[in-house]
């Protein structure tokens, strides 16, 4: 599964909190895993996701594992930063499967999450636990010369519903498409990508924006806590593997022949245009650990 696809997928499975202190962990339905050879979807098709339903084909178990375990829901809000889960067998990143599971379930306090989780125990026989690890990251601080941000007014965006993060109803010709909370519209321009984000905050638009773009995990230390409106342009040194989509905005993907263009990099664009600063250093970050995993039995 593309690495820039893993965040929407996780973003689409957090539903509202399920307490973790229920006697029958919650389960699907109805599953089924199948594994595919080839990667070419199989009988499921394209992906698919709603609060209590997955169509997942083609996909690793790291990869359901950081779907599954990746808690996104942090003190900033939404999504800060993906969870790597590290460990296990290498067949964790070679063997596909096609993913199909419904719940009929009407109880609010359910979503796809934890029921993935069951689903991985049982079928799988995964066993994982957290750990933090001091590991080379990138820190966003603010620049010597103090920050170039524009706080967000109020009903310049709209705030995502995380119960009901289904596709809006497209807008009508020549209406503007919504402006979500928390979230940036990208698009390329020749040699450069620009990107407007509305609303965020310094967590968010490390974790959402900048860590696709570089090659380590992104730590905010700013100490800013407002929500902004920013805008910046820049010349991509790491592709994307592919666009996301959320609410539906789409966000391009990196065409190659922009890696070798001119223009600001990232790091000069960020100090800059925005009045911050991306620099080397070490922190403590949290990872999956995978402690055990199955192949597992037909259905």
């Amino acid at each position: 599964m593309a690495r820039s696809n893993v965040f929407f997928y996780l973003l689409a499975l957090v539903t509202a909190p399920t307490s973790r202190a229920q006697s029958t962990p919650p389960a699907f339905d109805v599953a089924s895993v199948k594994p595919n050879v080839n990667c070419q979807g199989g009988a499921s098709g394209r992906a698919g996701i709603s609060p209590r339903n997955l169509a997942l084909p083609c996909v690793s178990l790291r990869a359901l594992i950081r779907l599954a375990y990746g808690d996104m829901l942090v003190d900033a809000g939404l999504g800060a930063r993906r969870m790597e889960a590290e460990g296990g067998p290498g067949w964790l990143d070679t063997d596909r499967y096609d993913i199909l599971a419904k719940s009929e379930g009407s109880t609010a306090a359910q979503s796809a999450a934890p029921m993935l989780r069951t689903l991985l125990e049982e079928r799988f026989k995964v066993k994982v636990h957290k750990e933090a690890r001091n590991s080379s990251v990138y820190i966003l601080t603010v620049a010597k010369g103090g920050p170039k941000l524009q706080p967000t007014k109020e009903g310049r965006c709209t705030a995502m519903d995380l119960n009901n993060l289904q596709p809006p109803i497209p807008p009508k010709p020549g209406e503007p498409r919504p402006r979500y909370c928390g979230m940036g519209e990208g698009r390329g321009s020749g040699p450069l990508m620009v990107f407007d984000w509305y609303g965020v905050s310094m967590a968010e638009f490390a974790g959402r924006m900048l860590s696709n773009y570089v090659e380590l995990p992104v730590v905010e230390q700013t100490g800013l806590t407002e929500r902004f409106d920013l805008h910046i342009e820049f010349a991509p040194e790491y592709p994307r593997s592919g666009p996301v989509t959320l609410n539906g905005v789409r966000t391009p993907d990196v065409p190659a022949s922009s890696l070798d263009s001119t223009g600001p990099s990232i790091f000069s664009a960020i100090e800059k245009q925005l009045g911050l600063n991306l620099s080397r250093g070490k922190a403590p970050v949290d990872v999956i650990m995978v402690d055990h995993a199955e192949k597992p039995s037909a259905n």
